[in-house]
């Protein structure tokens, strides 16, 4: 028979890069939220350890701070998310629907990347801070970085491919394209530089890419529609012969 654990005893420590996991999984969101102002007081709370384990665990707070942001990153550019994310939408709905969550969702992850970045640069920049990427060199943090980004661009464009393939018959410019616009109107109207007016929301954009800006054919027909009345009107009624 097993013998019951003792009460109150404790659970093996973690090995030391376990423990500046667990760190980093239970300070992310607060970093997400406060950047680099947070405090290592407000770190070792979210964390729910002492100050001094932080910083044995890091050395510093910027270095804490360095080691989430890149985690954030890799999180925000991970293939396998987007994959997932993209599969998700389901294809029985209307093209614009679809398109819309598409929308949604490239910018929120467009939001998480930048925010992630911006934390990375004040890092950069911030006095005695100056290049931390925690546990990389920062060149090959940037390699590893651009390759991750570049598999996350072709799952983004396969996943795009599949929304669109329902309705491949209806467009009217090759999927290749069409996904292209769609990137295009995701960063464009996500990166806007003056952040005065609010980006346009996403169904309209979805409605504007499926449908155009210009008046369709249809309508087109419907304003012709009531010229030939007025034109038959003015229209001078031909002469018999007997009346020349």
């Amino acid at each position: 028979m097993t013998p019951s654990p003792t009460p109150g005893r404790r659970a093996a420590p973690l090995s030391p890069d376990d423990r500046r996991s667990a760190i980093v999984e239970a300070v992310l969101p607060l970093v997400g939220e406060r950047g680099i102002d947070v405090t290592s007081r407000e770190l070792a709370d979210a964390a729910g350890v002492a100050e001094g384990t932080i910083f044995r665990a890091f050395g510093d707070k910027h270095t804490l701070v360095g080691a989430v942001a890149v985690e954030g990153l890799h999180r925000a550019s991970g293939p396998d998310a987007t994959r997932a994310e993209l599969a998700a939408i389901d294809r029985g709905q209307p093209l614009e629907a679809r398109l819309t969550q598409v929308i949604e969702l490239g910018r929120h992850r467009m939001a998480d990347v930048v925010r992630w970045m911006s934390v990375l640069r004040l890092l950069h920049h911030r006095a005695g801070a100056r290049d931390q990427v925690p546990g990389k060199d920062v060149q090959d943090f940037r390699v590893s970085l651009m390759e991750q980004r570049e598999l996350q661009r072709q799952a983004t464009i396969d996943g795009l491919g599949a929304v669109l393939a329902p309705d491949a018959h209806r467009l009217r410019v090759p999927v290749d394209v069409a996904v292209a616009m769609l990137e295009a109107s995701i960063a464009g109207t996500h990166g806007r530089v003056d952040h005065l007016v609010p980006a346009p929301d996403a169904a309209v954009i979805a409605d504007a890419l499926v449908h155009g800006i210009a008046r369709t054919e249809e309508k087109e027909q419907d304003r012709r529609a009531a010229v030939p009345e007025n034109h038959h009107r003015a229209t001078p009624r031909p002469t018999r012969p007997e009346e020349s």
